[in-house]
């Protein structure tokens, strides 16, 4: 039995024979083949990257990203990351660059740099240029990409890729995750732990003793914790880890001043499970059949012969008849075994020229022993086809040209096999047969290793649920059947995992990365089957087979493979223009949720002009919006009718709203909500529908409780009895932590300019100053409430004329909470609540999250809830430990109230026929100076 040898990853730079440790981040659970294992514990952080509609359009309009499209003209697709507000991908037209100079490394790098600094403001934020370091160029399949690694004070940065993407001479797709903002998070490079104390910390978070554990090394780092909508940096210890008790390999970043855990990363991946060898057809239950053994290393006592890739050798016709030896294993594969027997010689004689040579098991064998022979011919078959293929895809593939390590027949439990580095099989047990039997699990682990040694580094990434997707569709293009691992059970047919059926992105989430992995590998497979049917099996196959590979070479996670795919997919480095199979592409990764087909993509792009806060009475109200395809090179869809459906006044189910059809010259669109008269709160929103009458673009999107647009129709006798709109001082307002940890943070209402951090707005509603949760305008602040705490902001009390007949409070909104079974955002007068979110029925039923994408107008009768005189308002946020979002931004608070009116006149401040929304207020106004110095200390510090 041959010693078993393990492959280590470095966590230094790439050479042609290691894995760098920054190519093997797998930040989503489930390791093992059933889910029962994580791969990934980052507590407090997002477990995938998750695009909302209405946050991507709102950073779109960015005035960096703006500024970036005017200097560079053309159509451009964007992807932003919303913790950190940068581009995961941009993409499009592109624009020429020195073609001569791409192709020396030393010219890539320099025309790579210009692009970047050329245009630092948009690409990078407030990362400097100058904490970028040369990174990788790489040049298969004609795309050249140049990386940059991301330092801070010369510290590296995880989970940071800056990479430039050029194709046929041309700049075509920037990746620009440059984890700004580390200044705000991180004063020092000093550590409180050394590498001893840190790798103490790191086993000990894990539970290992340390005779069982392997120490490989520490690095200081910063580390990236990010939330869905925010990311804050710790200085982090980077350990390196390896069990000998169990299989594990892993990278432990623990806080470099306290050795708190902050994360761990599992590097092993468990899965699902003519010299000819007498060996299973795919898997047991199939019975056996001859196949050919690729690379076979023959001995003879008259000479040595390797076999090619078909099986097949030449021997000098005056050498037979001789005797031939040979084992399972080649130059390219070194299958080890952990039973008794070792590796088992086969031995047979070649009586004449074109003979076959056979492996077969012996007949004297009892089943376990012939178990271990069929694992290691297995093992042989199924490896070598699957390499085969990986060089097909990417003829550089650096893996195939070294010897690959193979361990079959292992004791270390049974139902499970994994990469980590090498590949692993377990015998068979606990109803499962012998996983190096079931090729498909063979080809799935070698899926994982193309995927680990296909990645540029710098640009692509081993997400956990990504190489889980990338592994399955290895196996399924290798048998032609999305049922992979059938056969992985014991006496059943039935397949491991099925990825046909189509698992959406970002529903299908999955805690087991094997689920979620499901959701890319069903979007590759349905290309596939498409790309057959157009161009046939071979060439169908080759496309498909080739947008795996761009995969698995570049992408950092499952929604990345889309754009990917585009690149590898064009044909003329301008991707503003399409690609050949863009309209096949866009179709299938969209049945997935993938790219710009998913199924909430709307098929018509709307941008409307909101319209203002209130309105005359008795005038109709006008709208004007523009609507055209969002996918206009894949759809011939026709506008049928932009309707504008509307109501006057509380209460009407959106169902019930009237309609009215707007007139249209080309994209552009003009109606009126018909008059209102005074007094009433007008809702609207809009619908285009396509030719046959069905849906297929709305406005406003996000606001899933109450997704409409709104405007006040004011008049005579209605008067402002308070008016804040937050621009000279801070309204009065005041607010207080009502239940939670008093720590710094848990009541986290500030006063100032939202920061557009953790899916706030950028701007104010109005001027430059809202109230909000965690306007992100300090340092350390990341614009995301807390868990646990409930938190609410207080108006001044405010005094209501005792004449007033009706009552109606009104603001601007943008909210962003987590669905209501979770989170609950609410306002109270006099302390009953006049709205709250909406809630799910059951933790199944609970993720329509509430995701303002304007500044939502609002207004509440509360005439009956006034007391004694008065009303005071609060907006109140109660947060539990899971997801944490942006919360409550207010804006323009105001209290009308409807007074008597002598005759036609109107009196100073009220809402009248002019439609003048003139404002006053109930309170003492103190100097703007002195409310600023008050300030300071309730802003001045920070609480994570």
């Amino acid at each position: 039995m041959k010693n078993r040898f393990t492959v280590l990853f470095s966590s230094s730079g790439q050479s042609a024979l290691a894995v760098t440790a920054a190519l093997l981040l797998a930040p989503a659970s489930a390791g093992a083949v059933e889910g029962d294992a994580p791969v990934r514990y980052a507590p407090g952080t997002r477990a995938e990257r998750v695009a909302h509609p209405a946050v991507q359009e709102r950073l779109d309009r960015q005035v960096a990203w703006q500024d970036f499209l005017g200097a560079h003209p053309g159509t451009w697709d964007v992807r932003w990351d919303e913790a950190t507000r940068t581009p995961v991908r941009f993409y499009g037209t592109g624009w020429d660059v020195d073609a001569t100079a791409l192709a020396d490394d030393l010219g890539a790098r320099q025309v790579a740099w210009e692009i970047i600094t050329d245009d630092a403001a948009a690409l990078l934020g407030d990362v400097d240029v100058a904490d970028l370091r040369d990174g990788v160029v790489d040049r298969r399949a004609g795309i050249t990409t140049v990386t940059f690694e991301r330092t801070w004070r010369g510290l590296q940065v995880e989970d940071a890729r800056v990479s430039l993407r050029f194709k046929h001479g041309r700049f075509v797709m920037g990746q620009l995750e440059s984890m700004p903002g580390i200044d705000g998070s991180l004063t020092s490079t000093t550590p409180g732990l050394d590498k001893v104390a840190a790798t103490d910390a790191a086993r000990a978070s894990l539970g290992w003793a340390p005779e069982k554990t392997s120490e490989l090394g520490a690095e200081l780092v910063v580390l990236p914790l990010a939330s869905e909508h925010a990311v804050s940096y710790a200085l982090a210890w980077r350990v390196e880890l390896r069990s000998t008790a169990f299989p594990s390999h892993r990278f432990v970043w623990v806080d470099a001043r306290s050795g708190a855990l902050l994360r761990w990363d599992e590097q092993v991946r468990f899965a699902a499970g003519t010299v000819k060898a007498w060996v299973d057809d795919r898997y047991p239950e199939q019975g056996q059949a001859e196949q050919v053994m690729p690379w076979v290393e023959l001995t003879s006592p008259l000479g040595d012969f390797d076999t090619d890739d078909a099986g097949t050798f030449e021997i000098p016709g005056d050498l037979a008849p001789t005797q031939v030896t040979w084992t399972a294993g080649s130059r390219w594969f070194d299958i080890s075994t952990s039973d008794s027997q070792g590796i088992v010689e086969f031995m047979a004689p070649l009586t004449a020229d074109g003979g076959s040579l056979v492996a077969v098991p012996a007949d004297d064998l009892d089943d376990v022993a012939e178990e271990w022979v069929l694992a290691q011919l297995g093992a042989h078959v199924a490896s070598h086809a699957s390499r085969e293929r990986a060089i097909s895809i990417n003829p550089g593939f650096p893996w195939a040209a070294w010897q690959a390590e193979v361990y079959v027949n292992l004791n270390d439990g049974s139902c499970n096999a994994w990469f980590d580095g090498n590949i692993n099989f377990l015998r068979a047990g606990g109803g499962c047969n012998n996983t190096a039997r079931v090729h498909d699990v063979v080809a799935h682990e070698y899926g994982h290793g193309f995927h680990a040694y296909s990645i540029v580094d710098g640009a692509g990434n081993f997400d956990g649920a990504l190489s889980e997707g990338l592994g399955d569709y290895m196996a399924a293009t290798l048998s032609g059947d999305p049922g992979t691992a059938r056969g992985f059970f014991a006496g059943s047919h039935q397949p491991l995992r099925d990825i046909a059926p189509n698992r959406v992105w970002p529903q299908d989430i999955a805690g087991d990365t094997h689920i979620t992995g499901l959701i890319i590998a069903g979007a590759l497979w349905d290309t596939r089957v498409a790309m057959v049917d157009l161009y046939g099996e071979e060439e169908g196959v080759r496309r498909a087979d080739a947008l795996f590979g761009a995969a698995a070479a570049r992408a950092e996670d499952i929604p990345a493979a889309y754009e990917e795919a585009l690149l590898a997919n064009d044909d003329d480095g301008d991707l503003g223009n399409g690609t050949p199979d863009k309209c096949l592409i866009d179709d299938q990764y969209g049945i997935h949720g993938l790219g710009p087909a998913a199924p909430d993509a709307p098929l018509f792009t709307v941008a409307i002009d909101e319209l203002e806060t209130s309105y005359p009475a008795d005038e109709p109200l006008p709208v004007s919006l523009t609507a055209q395809l969002t996918r206009p090179d894949c759809s011939d869809a026709q506008i049928g009718d932009v309707v504008l459906r509307w109501t006057h006044g509380d209460g009407a189910d959106l169902d019930d709203f009237g309609s009215v059809t707007l007139n249209g010259s080309g994209n552009t669109f003009q109606g009126t909500i018909p008059a209102a008269e005074a007094g009433t709160l007008v809702k609207w929103y809009v619908e285009v529908l396509d030719s046959d009458g069905d849906l297929a673009g709305l406005e406003p999107r996000g606001s899933i409780t109450d997704p409409y647009f709104a405007s006040w129709v004011g008049g005579p006798g209605w008067t402002d009895v308070f008016f804040a709109d937050f621009e000279d001082d801070d309204g009065d307002f005041t607010h207080r932590l009502v239940e939670g940890p008093d720590q710094e943070g848990a009541d986290d209402w500030q006063w100032g300019t939202p920061a557009g951090a953790g899916g706030d707005p950028d701007h104010a509603f109005s001027g430059s100053n809202a109230w909000g949760n965690d306007l992100a305008m300090l340092d350390n602040w990341n614009g995301l409430y807390q868990p646990g705490v409930h938190n609410a902001l207080q108006s001044p009390t405010i005094e209501i004329p005792a004449e007033a007949t009706r009552v109606e409070l009104q603001f601007r909104r943008w909210l962003t909470v987590e669905d209501g079974f979770w989170d609950q955002g609410f306002v109270t007068v006099n302390g009953s609540p006049i709205w709250d979110q909406h809630a799910g029925t059951s933790e199944n039923d609970a993720s329509d999250h509430h995701v303002d994408g304007h500044w939502a107008f609002r207004s509440y009768d509360v005439t009956d809830l006034v007391t004694d005189g008065v009303v005071e308002v609060e907006w109140e946020l109660v947060t539990d430990g899971g997801l944490q979002m942006g919360g409550w931004n207010v804006d323009d608070v105001r209290v009308v109230a409807l007074l008597p009116v002598a005759g036609d006149d109107l009196a100073p401040g009220e809402l009248g026929g002019d439609g003048c929304a003139c404002s006053s207020t109930s309170r003492a106004t103190a100097p703007a100076a002195l409310l600023l110095l008050l300030l300071v200390p309730a802003i001045a510090s920070r609480r994570r």
